[in-house]
This record gives C-alpha cells, structure tokens and sequence, in this order.
C-alpha cells in the first residue's frame, strides 16, 4: 500500500499571494512587491527571502503565530492549488494512505479541508511542526502508522520539504506551482519535480 504525506501551504491551498498581502498590511511602510518580484522571490531561500522582506530570521516563529491566526478568519476566501482536490480522492479510492504534515495549526488544516469536503480522505494531520522539525515529524509518522518508508511518499513545494524528506530516507514530490520554483527546486535533487498536482497521479499510481 502506497502512502502520502502532503504539505499544506503551497501544495494544497494557494497562500502564496495571501501571505505576502498578509505582509503588506502589516509593514505598510516596506515596498509592495508586484508579479515580478514575486516570482523572483519563488527563487529564494526563506532565510533570503526574509532579508528581502527585511524581516529577521528570530522574528520569523512570531511571524508564523500571528499569519496562522489570521489565516483562520479568512480560510473560507483561500483558493484551494487547482485540480489538488481531484489528486486527493483519486489518491485515497486507490487505497492510498494519506496525511499532512504542515507549520500551519491542526485547526486551520482541518477547517479548510471541511470547507473544501476532503477532510475524511486524511488519516491524520500532525500541524504547527516547527521550520526546522519537519524530518522529524515525518519519521515519526512513518513510525507511529508502521508505514513502509519505501512506499511513502512526501509531496511539498519548498526546498525544506526536500530536505526534510530525504533526511527520513523517504521519497519526495517537488511541486513547482508552490511558495518555491522550479529553478531552485531541482537544484536541490528531488526525486520528481511536477508543475501541476495531476502529474502527482501519474507518479504514486505507476
């Protein structure tokens, strides 16, 4: 049995432009990015992409705390990664076990996905996982649901989830339609890099 652990911002709703106009209205003073300079920044590391905001590195978890709060006012108007929502009940009718490992807060994920009627396909969501804790969250949850780690899979779209994928010895989905592009992405050694959540199917159900 095949096993997926997705991502939540980025890789299932479409946050991206919600966030920077989250920063926007908090730091009225710093310049407004327009399309261009927003996918420049895709191109970034967070710790780069932080100096660009001129935001300090200590200041990011706080940051983190206050977007997950006003995120949760404003879930019901977060467009949901085109055709993501077709990718997860296909995924689940083929009898594939399905989970979350995401920043965001447990609530958040759950609401949205009720909103969204996709809630029951999961059979667990582990949220507010820390920037730097995601490998060993998904190590956990491999060894928590005694999954197969040759058989699972983890679908993300910054180069952390690279990261943290292949330091839990398991095999990673990059998706370039997310907070990362697809320049900095492949630098990094995913084992599949896809720009639309169909091409997911055709990689988990091969």
């Amino acid at each position: 049995m095949k096993n997926v652990i997705f991502d939540f911002d980025g890789t299932i709703v479409d946050s991206l432009d919600f966030i920077i106009e989250m920063y926007e209205r908090w730091y009225p003073k710093t310049p407004h990015f327009n399309q261009l300079e927003r996918n420049k920044l895709r191109e970034e590391s967070l710790i780069k992409v932080a100096e660009e905001l001129r935001v300090r590195p200590w200041k990011l978890p706080l940051l983190i705390v206050r977007g997950k709060l006003e995120m949760n006012k404003k879930l019901g108007q977060i467009k949901m990664i085109p055709g993501i929502d077709k990718t997860i009940i296909e995924l689940k009718k083929s009898d594939t076990n399905l989970f979350i490992a995401s920043s965001n807060s447990p609530s958040n994920i759950k609401k949205y996905l009720k909103i969204h009627h996709l809630r029951d396909n999961f059979t667990r969501i582990y949220g507010n996982v820390g920037l730097l804790s995601k490998a060993k969250v998904i190590s956990k949850i491999i060894s928590t649901n005694n999954l197969n780690a040759e058989d699972t899979y983890y679908i993300g779209d910054e180069v952390r989830d690279i990261k943290a994928a292949q330091k839990a010895g398991i095999k990673v989905i990059a998706v370039s339609y997310g907070f990362n592009g697809k320049k900095i992405l492949s630098k990094h050694n995913p084992d599949f890099l896809v720009d639309n959540s169909q091409d997911i199917l055709k990689i988990i159900l091969a």
